[in-house]
């Protein structure tokens, strides 16, 4: 990105990453040594770990730096849902120019692969179900396809025959939902899974969440109604479920996995809260 080099001005450290939370680690250290605009060139995923970088435990190490984002990856979800345009030239305007606006950020506790309780920030979306295991089985096995065909490829392989997990969904402790379900997304973007429009209500700065729960309905209605989560129009479906909040809960006695900005996390039981306008992203 020699042309993004060349148009910020001042000192400028360019960081590739190698590894996973290669990016966490470089975005932490470079805000801590005084960094006061982060670029991050990559996908959904490299987002996310920029994003953690914000934080040093619990706390914003500098809520004045900005994020820029320069969006490259499979699915672009993220880009998508917070406004960033398409193109790589008018992205690398955005960067470059002077608009900026505070925009929510998510914080999920949720259980590792270890066992153990654990904590990540997350952007654009969390969900739990059938997502993180469309996430595991995309990037194993049709990542090379790309976001909107291999999403959608896996989504729909997987919705043939997955099923549904008792769960109970506690949204700012005064609605509460048991049921079987084949899904929760807690949603701060619009789109999640290469394209598809989950929380068409959606805002990223309205210090809210849009928590779409998708309740048991059978193999051929699942896959008949698939299509509409492309357009915004499965929310109008009897077996959908719409809220809005700023804290979620969800609790299960199965081993539901749990997913963030196309990452697998691990498993509830999960607490996710809304940090509202607590990130200064570049528009």
């Amino acid at each position: 990105m020699q042309e993004l080099r060349n148009r910020l001005e001042g000192e400028v450290t360019v960081f590739t990453t190698a590894k996973p939370m290669d990016a966490t680690h470089s975005t932490r250290t470079s805000i801590m040594q005084g960094a006061e605009l982060i670029v991050v060139v990559g996908g959904d995923g490299t987002i996310h770990e920029v994003v953690n970088g914000f934080v040093d435990g619990v706390k914003l190490i500098n809520p004045s730096c900005q994020l820029g984002i320069v969006s490259s990856g499979t699915a672009q979800d993220t880009a998508r849902g917070f406004g960033i345009p398409n193109s790589t030239a008018l992205q690398i305007e955005a960067v470059c120019g002077s608009g900026k606006r505070f925009v929510d950020v998510g914080r999920a506790s949720f259980i590792n692969n270890q066992g153990k309780v654990s904590e990540q920030l997350f952007l654009n979306e969390c969900q739990q179900g059938i997502a993180a295991v469309v996430v595991q089985r995309f990037q194993a096995h049709h990542k090379w396809m790309g976001g909107f065909l291999g999403f959608g490829l896996t989504a729909i392989a997987t919705a043939a025959r997955h099923r549904e997990q008792l769960m109970t969904v506690e949204i700012d402790g005064r609605h509460v939902v048991t049921d079987l379900l084949l899904g929760v997304v807690v949603a701060n973007g619009a789109y999640a899974g290469g394209g598809m429009h989950f929380a068409p209500k959606s805002k990223v700065d309205d210090g809210l969440f849009d928590v779409v729960l998708i309740h048991r309905q059978s193999i051929p209605s699942r896959l008949i109604s698939f299509p509409r989560i492309y357009v915004g129009t499965h929310v109008n479906l009897s077996w959908i479920s719409y809220f809005q909040g700023r804290s979620i809960k969800i609790t299960s006695s199965e081993d539901v996995p749990i997913e963030a900005d196309g990452e697998f996390l691990g498993y509830v039981p999960c607490v996710i809260e809304i940090l509202p306008s607590a990130l200064l992203l570049k528009c």
